[in-house]
């Protein structure tokens, strides 16, 4: 629920099922207990018993992203969250440099992370009677900083080099960069990319990362969630033999204002890139995920791209035939959001502007008579599926539970999710569409082949 940009732009599109007429029932999502405690370093601990399968899921959740960069008081530090990431797993006090998937993956588990705008995502899923390991692990990174010059400049390098091959040398690559510069005012936490400023990066010295890290990964600006085949009350006494004694720093975590000044509209802009046709994004500004507006905002984005009967495809690709793709998903951030749709032109003699017409033609049609009662239970079934699939997953449920923990202080809300998406109503999606779809709310990309490409 979650997902990156790049994912979204480059999944699979328009894969058909037959969906029932009628709505699904509520029952095929089943809520889980939650069980929550804060330590007395204000660690906010949760356990969600899940016994299907000897797994655990071991996820600590910083509430830190781009977002939050230069607000530690640091004159240019875009990209310290998405470097954080990757230093995080250089080694800690007491775990040597490489040693922290060596221990995860021969204990039999796997683990990852992630860094979006807003919050940054450490996780792991072992084998239930190796969960002491994965606290470990996890409290040590936390206990302390720990990263030394080498390792530094190692990650300093690895993510110049990600930023190099996903960002200059990819197709499309400079979408997030363009798009967020060209969206947000520069004083704006949301007007830079998560992978930050190149520059930034390479200038980083030991200090300013300590300094990083002394603001923001501190047990009172995170959440611990133990998801699967553990029982509450071992989880919390582990929590505690494990993090217990992690100090805070006493540094006051800043929380940046956001204002809807800080949006720009009606802004237009091209970029040549190597792609072979051209493609076009709009981007309209919404609110945050914390509104209940971005619940409708989902449903309208499946309604209009989700399969081969949602209204962008059957119009632009298969009526019109003007594009291969027509997809739309919602950007969800904190304090606002961007629902942004793309289209990609099937050849090249055809100019953005005729996919702008055909599309602002699709999104006319909403403003103007809303939606059919069909196309809104086709939509609900498609978000009660897919979130009941996700569900299945220890690591699901700890990253959304997480999420929820972070930004409405309730993790048990994950399960009435479903309730909200059934809540939306035809009348809601069309008050969404005439209120958002606006020409001076709009920023619109258009991507142009090179001469070359």
């Amino acid at each position: 629920m979650h997902t990156s940009l790049f994912s979204r732009i480059h999944r699979p599109l328009h894969t058909s099922f037959h969906e029932p007429t009628d709505t699904l029932s509520h029952n095929i999502i089943q809520p889980l207990p939650v069980h929550s405690t804060t330590l007395n370093n204000k660690l906010r601990v949760i356990v969600i018993p899940k016994h299907t399968a000897p797994v655990v899921s071991v996820c600590v959740a910083y509430h830190v992203g781009s977002y939050h960069e230069q607000s530690n008081g640091a004159s240019g530090n875009y990209g310290f969250a998405h470097l954080f990431e990757h230093l995080m797993f250089e080694g800690s006090e007491n775990v040597a440099h490489g040693m922290f998937d060596r221990y995860c993956s021969s204990a039999g588990g796997e683990n990852n992370a992630y860094t979006t705008f807003d919050k940054t995502m450490y996780y792991m899923t072992l084998p239930s009677h190796q969960i002491e390991l994965g606290l470990w692990l996890e409290s040590d990174r936390m206990g302390g900083f720990a990263i030394q010059e080498e390792s530094l400049v190692a990650q300093k390098s690895v993510v110049l080099e990600e930023i190099n091959q996903n960002v200059e040398n990819q197709p499309y690559g400079k979408f997030g960069y363009t798009l967020n510069r060209l969206a947000f005012t520069s004083e704006c936490g949301y007007g830079h990319d998560v992978y930050g400023d190149t520059k930034h990066i390479a200038e980083s010295t030991l200090d300013d990362v300590r300094s990083f890290y002394e603001t923001f990964y501190r047990p009172d600006n995170a959440v611990l969630l133990l998801v699967g085949d553990i029982q509450p009350e071992r989880g919390f006494a582990l929590a505690e033999q494990y993090f217990g004694h992690i100090r805070n720093s006493g540094i006051i975590t800043p929380q940046p204002q956001f204002h809807t000044a800080h949006r720009r509209g009606q802004q237009h802009s091209i970029v040549h890139d190597t792609i072979p046709t051209p493609t076009l994004f709009m981007s309209y500004h919404t609110e945050g995920f914390t509104s209940k507006e971005i619940i409708v905002a989902e449903i309208l984005s499946s309604i209009l791209s989700d399969g081969m009967s949602s209204r962008l495809y059957k119009s632009l690709v298969y009526d019109q035939q003007i594009a291969a793709e027509a997809n739309m998903w919602i950007d969800d951030r904190h304090y606002t959001s961007l629902a942004t749709m793309y289209t990609i032109a099937t050849n090249p003699d055809t100019t953005c502007d005729q996919l702008y017409s055909a599309t602002t033609a699709v999104l006319d049609s909403i403003i103007r008579d809303g939606i059919e009662q069909r196309e809104l239970t086709k939509a609900k079934n498609r978000m009660m599926t897919r979130m009941a699939k996700s569900y299945q997953r220890v690591g699901s449920i700890a990253d959304e539970a997480a999420h929820q923990a972070l930004f409405f202080d309730d993790p048990a809300r994950m399960f009435a999710l479903m309730d909200m998406f059934m809540a939306v109503t035809a009348d809601d999606i069309h008050r969404f569409a005439q209120t958002v779809f606006q020409e001076n709310n709009l920023v619109r990309l258009d991507f142009l082949p090179n001469s070359n490409a």
